[in-house]
């Protein structure tokens, strides 16, 4: 089945590709160092909930070996091509991690039926599908992929989040704990621009390493939207045999230059999109013609959709109910979760289409939707 055939009959296709797109805007971390929590045991003073973030944003070097679980509630269905999204975004995943470093670490996602293992490395990441008994190297890192399984791990996802706190956020300390049989400090961020579909996110960090164990994100409307967690947690590094992607006797092995997700939805447009859409500047551009608005907790991704993608999903999005919008210039409609908002728009000379996603109030992105159908960019190839 091919891709744009799969985005016919699911009218969450495009918007599973916005929550990937904002997923990759936001990947590159600050460089803080390794930020270690100086505090140990019951006597030392406990950090400023400000400090602890930034701890937390630097313990990228921390190894240890723990369980991992994340469960999300955005409920987007099985995509054709689209690997694990569904399950990754809407459903729970379990995984055994061992982190060496972030060029060196290993995650096996255990279900009912097997395990497969993903290894990361200098090059790229290399996946062994025990099933299978099929060794896949996939080498770079595009701009803008599909989700993996460490993505959503505890400590990954929490310093993706906490990389887009802005000065004007509220960080308030929250009761320490125990989490993955860990001491543990507690925050509370609640972003202060009311555009944010996030009400407030829950963070709880290693006492002694500052490693995050958990992350609980929470939408306006008081959903939990993601809970990602460590269980029987051991910090020091794994051995570099476990980190070390195995290549058993006979089994398959391919190598694949990264997939880009643009490039697997078939674009075909390239706009010279402005500098600024809703007086939010351009953050970042993935790909000539695609880019992301916003700082801190506000982004949206803008993605050019080719004619015939549009119109299907534009018309796949009514029949399933979603709101028409009232734009001059064009048609558009928008379609909703707990935490991600999406919005298709196709202009008047059926040229200029596009989808805008992320974790916005859907009146920020109807506000630029209007905005790029009143003044259409130009083509640049």
């Amino acid at each position: 089945m091919s891709v744009v055939s799969g985005l016919r009959r699911r009218r969450w296709a495009l918007v599973s590709a916005g929550a990937v797109m904002l997923v990759a805007a936001v990947a590159v971390l600050p460089t803080l160092g390794t930020g270690l929590v100086t505090g140990r045991g019951g006597d030392a003073a406990r950090p400023a909930p400000r400090a602890l973030l930034t701890a937390a944003l630097g313990s990228g070097t921390v190894s240890f070996d723990a369980l991992a679980s994340s469960r999300g509630t955005l409920g987007l269905p099985d995509l054709p091509r689209f690997g694990s999204v569904a399950a990754l975004l809407g459903g729970t995943t379990r995984a055994r991690v061992w982190w060496a470093a972030p060029t060196a670490w290993r995650v096996d996602v255990l279900s009912v039926t097997g395990e497969q293992g993903t290894y990361g490395t200098g090059d790229g990441v290399v996946t062994w599908d025990y099933e299978r008994d099929e060794v896949v190297q996939v080498v770079g890192e595009p701009g803008a992929r599909l989700p993996r399984a460490d993505d959503l791990l505890a400590p990954q996802a929490t310093r993706r989040f906490l990389a887009g706190v802005g000065a004007d956020d509220q960080v308030v300390g929250l009761p320490d704990t125990s989490v993955g049989g860990r001491a543990a400090y507690g925050l509370r961020v609640l972003p202060a621009d009311p555009r944010s579909t996030i009400g407030r996110a829950d963070v709880w960090v290693d006492r002694a390493s500052a490693l995050p164990l958990r992350l609980r994100l929470t939408s306006r409307g008081g959903e939990v939207a993601l809970d990602t967690r460590l269980a029987d947690v051991h910090l020091g590094a794994p051995s570099a045999a476990v980190v070390t992607a195995p290549r058993p006797p006979g089994a398959r092995v391919e190598v694949e230059v990264a997939p880009d997700l643009v490039a697997a939805i078939d674009q075909t447009p390239r706009f010279a999109l402005p500098a600024s859409l809703v007086a939010l500047p351009v953050t970042r551009s993935l790909l000539q013609g695609t880019a992301t608005y916003g700082t801190g907790l506000v982004r949206f991704t803008v993605l050019p959709l080719p004619r015939r993608t549009a119109r299907d999903v534009l018309a796949n999005a009514r029949s399933a109910g979603a709101a028409p919008v009232e734009v001059s210039g064009g048609e558009a409609v928008t379609i909703s979760s707990s935490l991600l908002n999406a919005v298709v728009a196709r202009g008047s000379d059926r040229q200029h289409s596009y989808l805008l996603a992320g974790l916005v109030g859907a009146d920020v992105l109807t506000a630029a939707a209007r905005e790029l159908l009143a003044d259409p960019p130009a083509l640049t190839s």
